[in-house]
């Protein structure tokens, strides 16, 4: 059973357009086919507050349509770092008559984000209120709640899916971790699995003491795939009061394919090694990646403080 965790508001962890462009052959999307089946925590315990559920409930399976934004049509909703990064602050290439938009999104603004635009009104000279193909999806069931959930995404500052605020308009976007796996150590075929019994609904991935190597991926259009200047591990015994116990750093690798938060097979490149020989079992360690991108002016902590509770057990192993 999952240590029993170190914050309050524990209780939310219960919840579970449109221009033209070529295909991008570094999208990390393009290059994988098969994987491992690493275990990760289903979408529906990822609260409706959050960019990964807007992703994965609306963008992935109702825009990534082949021949639209697969990759051949901007904004790229194949994947939750590639939605992110073209839809806030965004330049816009559609546009009305009166020019009136100048982002996709536009934090804190839904009447001047072209996204929610073109979901609610026909723009003439366009192809029509997006999506334009909603068959095999549940777009029109549920309309008003997705509609409601991307409103008040915007409303609320447009923050990436670690809670980050978006950078300046036309700056440069944070990198995303949205992958992790573990194995052991020097072998890449079996990931070990999360906790199944965790009463708060995502388990830690369960892990024996020794040597495991902690797989992530990490994505900034410029930097991916191995062009970040340093990628630092941590963990710690509590999620909020984070005080690192554990330190490793990853480094590049020939990669491996596994499956990311949305079961998307991916490739993998950057590998970390902890040293887990002298821990508890029973103890829950929290897991933070330190990212510098060599674009950032400090380094991007993930998960951080002003991430959701969620993404702490995402980022949490449990030690046998």
């Amino acid at each position: 059973m999952m240590k029993k965790l170190q914050w309050s508001f524990i209780a939310l962890l219960a919840l579970a357009s449109v221009t033209c462009k070529p295909d991008d052959p570094e999208n990390p999307y393009l290059n994988a086919t098969t994987a491992v089946q690493n275990d990760n925590p289903n979408i529906e315990e990822i609260p409706s507050t959050n960019f990964a559920w807007l992703h994965e409930k609306v963008f992935l399976p109702t825009c990534a349509n082949s021949g639209c934004h697969d990759g051949t049509f901007e904004p790229e909703f194949r994947s939750v770092a590639g939605s992110y990064q073209t839809l806030v602050n965004h330049p816009v290439i559609t546009n009305n008559a009166t020019n009136s938009f100048v982002y996709r999104v536009v934090p804190g603004d839904t009447a001047y984000s072209l996204l929610h635009e073109r979901l609610t009104n026909f723009i003439p000279n366009t192809s029509g209120i997006m999506p334009l193909e909603t068959e095999g999806t549940d777009w029109m069931a549920n309309k008003a709640l997705y509609l409601s959930k991307i409103e008040s995404w915007i409303m609320a500052g447009a923050k990436d899916m670690y809670g980050n605020p978006p950078p300046p308009a036309e700056g440069t976007p944070l990198p995303i971790v949205y992958g992790l796996a573990i194995f052991p150590h020097d072998n890449t075929t079996s990931p070990y699995p999360r906790d199944t019994d965790s009463p708060f609904g995502i388990g830690a991935i369960e892990v024996p003491s020794g040597l495991v190597d902690v797989w992530i991926l990490p994505y900034q259009e410029q930097a991916y795939p191995v062009g970040f200047e340093s990628i630092g591990l941590q963990g710690a015994l509590s999620a909020t009061n984070f005080v690192p116990t554990l330190n490793s750093t990853f480094a590049p690798q020939t990669p491996i394919t596994a499956l990311d938060f949305g079961d998307s097979p991916n490739q993998f490149y950057y590998k970390a090694t902890l040293d887990l020989s002298t821990a508890t079992p029973g103890q829950t360690y929290y897991l933070r990646c330190n990212i510098d991108d060599g674009l950032q002016l400090n380094p991007t902590v993930i998960p951080n403080g002003s991430s959701e509770p969620f993404w702490y057990l995402y980022f949490s192993i449990l030690v046998q």
